[in-house]
């Protein structure tokens, strides 16, 4: 009789974590690349900021990606816009409850760094 398996490309030691459908390719989706983790710590550690003071804290990011990193992650419900009707517009840009709920993920994250920085660099 044949054996009929599927290669995972889960490790063994990772798939009681990750059960088919994995959720983590939606996930990178949502807060991967090299600004949004960024742009998502600073809105839910130091609260509402307006546009020109998050592009300071990003050093590097574009005018062009720190707008379409923002728009990618309203449009997946981290971050909420608010417009004021002043002259110039003031845009402000906060962390929604359901980034709020990713705390404790940068909190793991940074003990993960401080237990391994050494091999690091």
């Amino acid at each position: 009789m044949t054996e009929n398996r599927i290669s995972s490309p889960i490790p063994a030691t990772a798939a009681g974590m990750c059960q088919l459908p994995c959720p983590m390719p939606d996930i990178v989706t949502l807060i991967g690349g090299k600004w949004k983790l960024i742009i998502l710590q600073i809105l839910i550690f130091n609260g509402t900021q307006r546009f020109g003071e998050l592009k300071r804290q990003l050093d590097g990011v574009t005018q062009t990606m720190l707008t379409n990193q923002l728009r990618a992650l309203e449009r997946d419900g981290l971050v909420t816009r608010q417009i004021y009707a002043e002259v110039p517009p003031r845009v402000e840009y906060s962390a929604t409850p359901l980034a709020q709920d990713l705390e404790s993920v940068f909190y793991a994250m940074r003990d993960w760094w401080k237990r391994n920085q050494p091999p690091f660099g």
